[in-house]
């Protein structure tokens, strides 16, 4: 028998990431045969999509800028950052009002 593959959020995650990268090459490549053959490109696709149905490309557009504003900037570190809490001085805290 062949070693079992564990499956923990490591690998998980690196196999989505991988996924991932492999579906933007595939496209990549059907974009270049599209171009170089003279048929309809994805970004066609995509025009006419956004031609459409401007308010759903408005919305993708905000949520893709969230979440690549979230994994560039990260959680908040430096002087101006806020100081580290613990959960049991927020707790007695909120007890406390």
């Amino acid at each position: 028998m062949g070693a079992q593959m564990i499956l923990n959020r490591g690998n998980l995650f690196s196999l989505l990431v991988t996924a991932f990268v492999g579906v933007i090459f595939l496209l990549l490549v059907f974009e270049t045969w599209a171009l170089f053959t003279g048929n309809k490109p994805i970004s066609d696709y995509f025009r006419d999509m956004v031609r459409e149905v401007p308010g759903l490309a408005f919305v993708v557009a905000i949520l893709v800028g969230i979440t690549v504003g979230h994994f560039l900037w990260g959680p908040a570190s430096g002087i101006l950052a806020p100081a580290p809490r613990r959960i049991r001085d927020l707790m007695a805290r909120r007890a406390a009002n």
